[in-house]
């Protein structure tokens, strides 16, 4: 009786292990993005790039909060929109990525902050709804490019000098960022 219940134990056991192991298998592909080995190497090629926009968003909002903190006092004087866009166009001129400003409001003060695309209209959309990213994944004259757009939050008082009926914690915006992803390929 008793090996029985040890074959029978360790046959439920068995069962329950390869259930879940199964299971644990399958979770990587469900997540997957692509589907080949070619398409896999793509996909980590993506998660490369997603880890330079974590990187440069951090930076770029770094530099907002510090000049914002050092610098703005008075809303008619030097912004630290201005050097954002500013820094955005030289990124972009060196090749490295494209960056921009993205008004979540409907009219932006500045009409180049306007959504210009599907892309930027659905990530608008998606910051306004709470999200704080938004991605996909495109490809244009066979090339992969990551599209990328962050929230921009109030952050401290400051910020309510240049955003007047804002609040800290408030959004204010956002950046939309465009990466080539061919440039992570092993």
């Amino acid at each position: 009786m008793l090996k029985i219940n040890k074959k029978l134990l360790f046959v439920t056991g068995m069962i329950y292990f390869f259930a879940n192991a199964q299971v644990i298998a399958e979770e990587p592909f469900k997540k997957r993005m692509f589907v080949s080995p070619q398409d896999i190497e793509i996909e980590k090629a993506v998660d490369r790039a997603k880890k330079t926009v974590r990187m440069i968003d951090d930076m770029y909002k770094t530099f907002i909060v510090l000049v914002t903190k050092e610098y703005v006092t008075d809303p008619t004087m030097f912004s630290a929109l201005i050097l954002s866009k500013r820094v955005f166009e030289a990124m972009s001129k060196k090749g490295w990525h494209e960056a921009r400003l993205l008004g979540t409001d409907g009219t932006p003060h500045n009409p180049d902050n306007s959504p210009k695309d599907g892309f930027e209209r659905d990530a608008v959309e998606a910051l306004i709804s709470g999200k704080n990213y938004y991605e996909k994944v495109e490809m244009v004259d066979g090339k992969y490019y990551l599209r990328s757009a962050t929230s921009v939050i109030a952050f401290m008082e400051g910020c309510t000098i240049c955003h007047p009926g804002k609040k800290v914690g408030d959004l204010l915006g956002g950046i939309s960022y465009r990466i080539s992803v061919n440039e992570y390929f092993n």
